[in-house]
């Protein structure tokens, strides 16, 4: 066995070269076991040259998806800066708005302090998350960013529901001025102001409840607030009478009309025409009797026609 094994790789292989040319052909004699022994070394080269061509590959590669990696960190964090400075910039037009408003926050109100809640969004957490980021950004673990974003998702909510808290409020006094009888009802001049005063009719001192604006029958009334029409008909003294109840405790009454142009339970605007400008009921001439009311308790008209007045009050 062992010499049939030595007679396999003793024998001798001719390759002949043959040139196109004129140039004699070349022959030349191997071994087989010198090209086997040859065959051995390309395997070997060329499995050792894909081996460290793969590696290199695969470095490479992974290199790359680091470079890219980094670079979407990078642009994550910068985004968060990003949105932690547009959420500070929110911040403050929200105090400031709430400034502007006269409003505090329910903290505020609570602790009775103006200076609570001013500033951005500046935690603890935050500061040393940023910190982090500018020095060793490949420190940042997904633990950080969870901490991180759990703490922008609750400034995030402080914010929408403070914005919730400044819209009511707004909402809040738009209702409250649209209730308030801030307009004159009628064109025409003041002839009996609101206080003690000699009854034009039975000649004694009384409180006159309202004032009485003179002008000529038929002078359109005007709704002083929103509200609804709780009575418009006919009333001792008053003659002709439309009283309105607005929100926030407020009450208007009309008298001395010449006709009604709403009915009981009928809801009407600011500025609303609701009657016409008589002398009926105990008169001496056409005028209008205007009254407001607050929580049951009678106001001087005065106070509410002038809008300028009413504000710095």
């Amino acid at each position: 066995m062992v010499n049939l094994i030595k007679r396999f790789f003793s024998q001798q292989i001719t390759l002949l070269f043959i040139f196109h040319t004129p140039k004699e052909p070349i022959k030349k004699r191997f071994s087989l076991s010198f090209l086997i022994f040859l065959l051995f070394l390309w395997t070997l080269f060329t499995g050792i040259s894909v081996y460290f061509a793969t590696r290199n590959i695969d470095y490479w590669s992974a290199k790359l998806k680091s470079i890219i990696l980094s670079s979407k960190y990078e642009y994550l964090n910068k985004e968060i800066s990003k949105a932690w400075e547009l959420l500070a910039k929110v911040e403050e037009n929200d105090r400031l708005i709430r400034k502007l408003l006269n409003m505090k926050t329910k903290k505020e109100i609570i602790l009775k302090s103006d200076n609570i809640g001013e500033g951005g969004p500046a935690t603890l957490q935050q500061a040393e998350f940023l910190q982090k980021f500018v020095k060793n950004p490949e420190e940042i673990s997904l633990l950080d960013y969870k901490q991180h974003f759990d703490i922008l998702s609750k400034y995030l909510q402080n914010s929408i529901e403070s914005y919730k808290e400044v819209l009511e409020y707004i909402n809040y006094q738009k209702k409250l001025y649209r209730a308030i009888p801030l307009i004159w009802p009628c064109y025409g001049y003041v002839v009996s102001p609101f206080g003690r005063r000699i009854h034009p009719v039975y000649n004694v001192e009384h409180f006159h409840t309202g004032i009485d604006i003179a002008n000529s029958i038929g002078t359109p009334i005007h709704a002083t607030a929103d509200g609804v029409v709780i009575f418009a008909g006919w009333q001792e003294g008053y003659g002709k009478v439309i009283l309105i109840e607005h929100e926030f405790g407020y009450t208007t009454v009309y008298g001395h009309l010449s006709s009604f142009k709403v009915k009981k339970g009928q809801r009407v605007s600011r500025g609303d025409i609701i009657g016409l400008m008589g002398h009926t009921g105990t008169s001496t001439g056409p005028h209008l009797h205007y009254e407001v009311w607050k929580n049951g308790k009678i106001q001087n008209p005065i106070r509410y026609v002038n809008i300028e007045e009413f504000f710095k009050s």
